[in-house]
């Protein structure tokens, strides 16, 4: 299925009905915009995770362990703060 909508001077777009149905989206839902090469992907946060798997395609390197998908992660954030140039690393509460 495809919609084709249209952003207004706010930035804002409105989910047509019959897509909010197919994906049961009710009023104060809330949805996760994501970057994925250079498209915009919206999941509802009432979506179970795992009936997305295989969406990005398969992995480069094969199936990765929980362990090494945690490392991975770590690794990721740990560059994030690292890369800073400089800048004192960003206040973050937990």
């Amino acid at each position: 299925m495809q919609w084709e909508l249209i952003i207004s001077a706010k930035g804002q777009v409105t989910i047509p009905k019959e897509m909010r149905e197919v994906l049961d989206l009710r009023p104060g839902d809330q949805l996760i915009y994501s970057l994925i090469d250079g498209q915009i992907v919206v999941t509802p946060k009432n979506v179970n995770f795992n009936d997305l798997a295989g969406l990005l395609g398969k992995a480069p390197n094969g199936h990765a362990t929980l362990d090494e998908i945690d490392q991975a992660v770590l690794k990721a954030a740990g560059a994030n703060v690292t890369d800073l140039k400089g800048d004192a690393a960003p206040d973050v509460a937990a």
